[in-house]
């Protein structure tokens, strides 16, 4: 169990972006049938820059910095040798160091933000010489909790969403890995608890994602440096002349960069270590998170 541990870090930073959804990012690595992670981690990001549409402003509006304190519970459990379920909770205490949000009227939120469930099969595993391709194919979704949506300082969009993704990961024998994805998000509606505007409910825009990840999974350790973007189809910007506080309707899209470290402490037990940062971004706060989490071993 010690050397599967790491499984579980590849996706226990999922955590949420400001004013997006908490998504699971799949990988190539599988559980065998009936063995089980779960995860606790705790997650500080901050906020300090913002990105009105396309335009990089030296504060977030109103609040000046968001800070953010997430708490996460992590779950997996392998249903075969090649098909694992994944679910993932966030709740997150979220506050501004200015004056209250113009749109909520507050200047602190805290709630449970959107559980996540996905399912990750490997239809297709080549075996090579010095090591194995896995073909993944990865569907799931989000349920969004009774939070605010609307402002700033919300937890997220309030939109709950179907996701599928699809991927390639190739395992060296030697432990050095890499892996490449692609994916698709279909978002529901968000509420209008604030009744803007005519009082309808929000559309949010569906997006497209990517990630690609590079590491070392060793009996002793493993790491990973990572890369994840996302664009949204459609919709308006914060700065355009259409925006009336509607901020579930914007468009939301970023890159981002990222480390993860991970050692075992016992044969069921380890800890992980991990940090990112929005390297650009559009109607989203730019900041940087740092991570840290307990992992244990269930099952076999």
């Amino acid at each position: 169990m010690k050397t599967k541990l790491f499984l579980t870090l590849i996706t226990v930073f999922s955590i949420a972006i400001q004013n997006t959804q908490a998504q699971i990012n799949p990988d190539g690595f599988f559980n065998k049938k009936g063995e089980a992670n779960i995860a606790v981690s705790y997650t500080f990001a901050t906020y300090e820059k913002f990105y009105l549409g396309l335009d990089e402003v030296d504060a977030v509006p109103a609040h000046n910095q968001i800070d953010q304190n997430i708490y996460n519970v992590y779950a997996n459990y392998g249903i075969t040798d090649n098909l694992t379920v994944i679910a993932n909770l966030p709740y997150i205490d979220s506050e501004g160091q200015g004056v209250a949000d113009p749109v909520n009227g507050t200047t602190e939120q805290s709630n449970l933000q959107d559980v996540s469930l996905l399912v990750k099969w490997a239809p297709f595993v080549t075996q090579h010489k010095n090591g194995t391709t896995t073909f993944v194919v990865a569907v799931g979704g989000s349920y969004a909790f009774d939070y605010e949506p609307t402002g700033i300082l919300s937890l997220g969009n309030g939109a709950s969403s179907i996701d599928t993704k699809l991927g390639l990961q190739y395992n060296n024998n030697s432990g050095f890995f890499g892996n490449a994805f692609v994916g698709h998000s279909i978002r529901g509606e968000a509420d209008n608890n604030l009744g803007l505007g005519d009082g309808a409910k929000f559309d949010v825009p569906n997006s497209v994602n990517a990630q690609i990840k590079l590491g070392y999974a060793g009996k002793s350790f493993y790491a990973d440096a990572w890369f994840d973007a996302q664009k949204s189809n459609g919709s308006l910007d914060i700065n355009s002349p259409n925006f009336a506080g509607n901020f579930p309707e914007t468009k939301v899209s970023f890159s981002r960069v990222g480390l993860n470290l991970y050692a075992p402490i016992t044969k069921t037990i380890g800890v992980s270590l991990g940090s990112g940062t929005v390297v650009s971004g559009r109607n989203i706060g730019k900041g940087t998170y740092y991570s840290g989490g307990l992992i244990i071993g269930l099952g076999k």
